[in-house]
């Protein structure tokens, strides 16, 4: 299952992702959290220890690496002729490759971190070079390759803290 927390800004997406992925991680469900929000705080809430020298956790990018996902996902797909045919809703076909959740495979490798209880992946911030040039839901295009190229099967869930609006 898929749950995507939205809303206008100060509603409490991040807490309510935060605390409804811990009870899932809690409960023994599979579960992944994806900070999708600009504020990427998802990490904190999950993981709110404060403890003097304790490192926030962070998770490398998604939207940091997306010609490599891009590439991954496509796989031998010969109706994608490169990673740049791809767009954020072009959707799987014969030869891409497909995701389990939380599976074997270097997209998962690479980009999931522990907080605390909870596996979390992260689109990454809108950082100052990106002003003027993209907007940060352009950063979202590699959450939905993601979850367009993952085959969830009842009682796995993704929890995904998206942006204001």
């Amino acid at each position: 299952m898929r749950v995507a927390f939205v809303g206008k800004g100060g509603s409490g997406k991040t807490t309510l992702s935060a605390l409804f992925a811990r009870h899932l991680a809690r409960s023994g469900a599979p579960v992944l959290a994806i900070d999708g929000d600009i504020n990427q705080h998802l990490a904190e809430a999950l993981s709110p220890d404060t403890s003097p020298g304790t490192e926030p956790v962070t998770a490398p990018p998604l939207a940091a690496h997306l010609t490599e996902l891009k590439d991954f996902l496509r796989g031998t797909n010969p109706r994608i002729a490169s990673p740049e045919a791809m767009i954020k809703t072009t959707p799987p076909g014969r030869g891409s490759r497909l995701l389990r959740l939380l599976g074997d495979d270097e997209v998962h490798a690479r980009h999931v971190v522990r907080a605390g209880d909870v596996p979390l992946m992260a689109t990454g911030e809108f950082e100052e070079s990106d002003l003027g040039v993209a907007c940060y839901h352009s950063k979202l295009g590699a959450v939905e390759l993601y979850l367009n190229h993952l085959v969830d099967t009842p009682g796995e869930y993704v929890v995904v803290d998206m942006t204001a609006g």
